[in-house]
């Protein structure tokens, strides 16, 4: 039979080939897998069986996949042994993760309602390391979506053929394909002098409505595509395509940003695409690599749709994990956009659990609390004792055992907290050491000027809160929406040298939220992540224009 890239004759023995440089073989007795190549030998490695570490399907339908297909996956995936053998001298070291990966991840997913993917046609390696600052493309539609909390990013996913646009306006720039997740939703060749249309035409259609729509509009559609003025009476028209596939898993590949997310990350989006290849799933799921979705600390992430479950430190060590990613997005697949209720179902791999679409740090950390108190889960002895877990089981069973744990468990760390104080001054020296004070200047688009006092310790969105009347001409002057709660970017300031270089370090989470911040420079930074210093004295606090 053929399966995509695959080539496979089934008998007593199963021969896979892959690629012209390695054949791989299976028996049907040991089911072991070698990779093999001319000239050079290679380790080994032991990818774990896959049923027991399976979590039962919840949602299991006839939309998402086959029994047969399922059964397809654990036939060839059970006790597999991967050799690789890099050289034949030297022995493979363990990697060591780095001590930051043992931080808990509950809530480092950004808060967001839809996702759309720009299908590039580059290959990952080729891709620039900041998209929204060296793509005016990209710029541009994340500006006109950024009211809608719609994230962006790319994919290495072709756009289609433009042969055929003769009859469509002319652009001064590309167009791209657009994919709308959760609806799974593809805009054909879109324009750059679309995209307002496109904002006013999604917030036409919230969350849940549109897919549907568009189901009885193409209905009679032999290739299930639907061509629409997305503002009537604009002339702006745009083919769309309700995508096959019911699920997509989205693995972030982007290895000139952070090269964890191209090794880990790349190496966990081949493994989740093979498996879809060899056990005939490429009907059910959809398996996508993507520029950065934040937390490459977190590497290898994946966000799952139409769940929009986020997960990171995944193992590419074993297959567990791909296993188990690759099934609760079959398990979901059938499922319209919106049905999921956010609060309600738990996710897999909780102790992996970065968050969800659609739910904010507050909500994502109190689920995880919840789950903790409950006894439903133990990060400690699940990965002790690895046992079983039964494959299927009924909507709303148990899917963890009764650990006993009885202690809540912090579940998340705010990054900018790592800067305060580290030493604590006694009551008395405390009530007659006065506060030690700094003079910054905030300087509008203008060119406005105004001096303000400053205390160290405190943060410039502290200072443009205070309603003290020695500050009214700064007062507002930062939208300021999380409350500092790295949420937003509308505290977004330039601070240029010297004082650029004096400030606090960036942080992952900053460097995430500075993705939406309008009219981003090398000396951007959030005013929630700056706290006044004695060597920021004069420091110049220049503010954007939105």
């Amino acid at each position: 039979m053929s399966v995509g890239r695959f080539t496979a004759s089934v008998g007593k023995h199963l021969s896979l080939t892959r690629a012209p440089s390695f054949t791989w073989t299976s028996t049907s007795g040991s089911r072991s897998i070698s990779a093999c190549t001319s000239g050079r030998t290679f380790s080994t490695r032991t990818i774990s069986p896959m049923a027991p570490l399976i979590h039962a399907p919840r949602f299991m339908t006839s939309s998402s996949t086959s029994l047969s297909s399922l059964s397809s996956l654990l036939s060839l995936t059970t006790s597999i042994s991967l050799h690789r053998r890099y050289n034949s001298t030297t022995t493979p070291s363990t990697k060591t993760p780095p001590a930051e990966k043992q931080e808990q991840i509950q809530g480092s997913a950004p808060t967001y309602k839809r996702h759309l993917l720009i299908c590039t046609g580059t290959p990952a390696p080729d891709w620039a390391k900041k998209p929204e600052l060296s793509d005016p493309y990209h710029n541009l539609l994340l500006t006109a979506v950024r009211s809608l909390e719609v994230k962006v990013n790319w994919t290495d996913e072709p756009s289609s053929s433009t042969a055929s646009l003769s009859d469509l306006p002319p652009s001064r720039g590309p167009r791209h394909d657009l994919i709308l997740f959760p609806d799974n939703i593809k805009f054909k060749n879109v324009r750059y002098e679309a995209f307002k249309d496109l904002a006013r035409y999604l917030e036409q259609h919230p969350l849940g409505t549109l897919r549907p729509s568009l189901e009885a509009a193409t209905s009679s559609s032999e290739d299930g595509t639907f061509t629409t003025e997305l503002v009537p009476g604009s002339g702006e028209s745009i083919a769309l395509e309700l995508i096959s596939e019911p699920s997509a898993v989205l693995v972030c590949v982007h290895g000139s940003r952070d090269c964890r997310c191209g090794d880990q990350g790349g190496e966990l989006y081949t493994i989740l695409r093979d498996m879809v290849a060899t056990t005939g799933l490429a009907q059910s799921v959809k398996v996508y690599g993507v520029s950065h979705i934040g937390g490459h600390k977190y590497a290898p992430n994946t966000i799952m749709y139409p769940s929009g479950d986020w997960h990171g430190n995944l193992s590419v060590e074993h297959s567990g994990d791909a296993q188990q990613i690759l099934f609760d997005a079959l398990s979901n697949g059938g499922m319209a956009a919106g049905v999921r209720e956010k609060n309600v179902v738990k996710p897999i791999m909780v102790e992996k659990w970065r968050g969800r679409m659609g739910m904010n740090q507050k909500e994502v950390v109190g689920m995880y609390e919840q789950m903790v108190s409950q006894g439903k889960h133990s990060v400690e002895e699940a990965v002790a004792k690895e046992e079983p877990q039964s494959l299927f089981s009924a909507p709303g069973e148990a899917l963890y055992e009764d650990d006993g744990l009885k202690e809540q468990v912090n579940a998340v760390s705010i990054e900018s907290a790592k800067e305060a104080p580290t030493k604590t001054a006694s009551a008395s020296e405390s009530a007659e050491a006065a506060p030690q004070k700094v003079k910054v200047v905030f300087e509008t688009f203008q060119k406005v000027r105004t001096e303000i006092e400053a205390k160290v310790g405190e943060r410039i969105l502290d200072i443009v809160k205070d309603k003290n009347p020695a500050r009214h001409g700064v007062y507002q002057a930062l939208e300021c929406t999380c409350g500092g709660e790295l949420e937003c970017a509308t505290c977004h300031v330039y601070i240029e040298e010297p004082y650029h270089t004096r400030l606090s370090p960036l942080t992952d989470a900053e460097e995430d939220m500075l993705e939406y911040a309008v009219g981003r420079k090398d000396s951007s930074r959030l005013g929630c992540q700056i706290r006044m210093k004695p060597d920021l004295d004069g420091m110049v606090i220049k503010l954007p224009q939105y």
